[in-house]
């Protein structure tokens, strides 16, 4: 993991990378004329073989946004996985060279196991906030399966919905398969504190893991930026201009971020 994942060298993972609304506001062209779609994929209609969602939103404070609001997180989620990539990179390092740094093989590999923890974790918020940006919620319910771990499965699972605005580029392929591995992964490593025996980091290409999806997460995040482009597009048209500047201006607000993470069940 010393490198960043090929093919992310120009996306929202490389330096400097910025919003994809920054001075967004629409040119004075004809409002005649159609938006760019971020994504050569659009959302397509449920088919009839798919099963219905559940009504019932998730009971936190991440319902309340609306999908502008939810846009802006998710970018600042996407900046926070950026962050910690880069310490995971460096954590990884020190689990595959112990002795280097003065650890134990065991205690380096503990370590990393609990930063990869607290890394997917980002990676599931950033996840749930794209969804929220085309309304969809996640449900705590037991729809999907019943046990311990409904939230997490049931936030792939909402991914792999054939009508998901992002299945494509999250709900099928490698990047599911990652994203389920790393799931997979998050449970069985979240107890690693308490002494648990699991295999040794060289078993698994985890280079591989983050790479395909955090390429996953770009794709997302353009479609995402398409589709608010195209609502601001819209606004504007209806001489909103006011609303539109607003919500492309967003705010700052980073405390979101150290808040007790209630959308997360463990």
């Amino acid at each position: 993991m010393s490198k960043t994942p090929t093919g992310l060298q120009d996306s929202i993972w490389a330096i400097n990378g910025r919003s994809r609304l920054a001075n967004s506001a629409p040119s004075t062209r004809s409002s005649s004329q159609p938006v760019a779609r971020a994504s050569s994929q659009p959302s397509r209609p449920p088919p009839s073989s798919a099963p219905p969602r559940n009504p019932v939103s998730i009971t936190t404070s991440t319902t309340r946004l609306n999908p502008t609001q939810a846009f802006h997180r998710f970018e600042q989620a996407c900046q926070r996985l950026r962050w910690k990539y880069i310490d995971l990179q460096t954590s990884y390092h020190r689990a595959l060279n112990p002795e280097e740094f003065g650890f134990l093989i065991a205690d380096a590999e503990r370590n990393f196991k609990v930063d990869f923890h607290e890394f997917y974790a980002w990676i599931e918020q950033a996840l749930v906030l794209l969804l929220m940006v085309f309304g969809i919620s996640v449900s705590r319910g037991t729809l999907y399966k019943t046990g311990n771990h409904t939230y997490h499965e049931n936030v792939l699972m909402e991914l792999e919905m054939p009508d998901c605005p992002v299945h494509e580029a999250l709900g099928k392929g490698e990047v599911n398969q990652a994203l389920r591995k790393a799931k997979e992964l998050r449970n069985r490593w979240k107890d690693v504190t308490e002494g648990k025996e699991t295999p040794p980091l060289k078993m698994y290409d985890l280079t591989w893991l983050v790479g395909q999806i955090l390429g996953g997460l770009e794709v997302g995040y353009g479609i995402a930026a398409g589709r608010m482009q195209e609502a601001i597009q819209r606004q504007w048209d209806d001489g909103d201009e006011h609303m539109v500047m607003a919500e492309v201006q967003g705010d700052d607000e980073w405390e979101w971020m150290v808040e007790p993470m209630d959308w997360e069940v463990a």
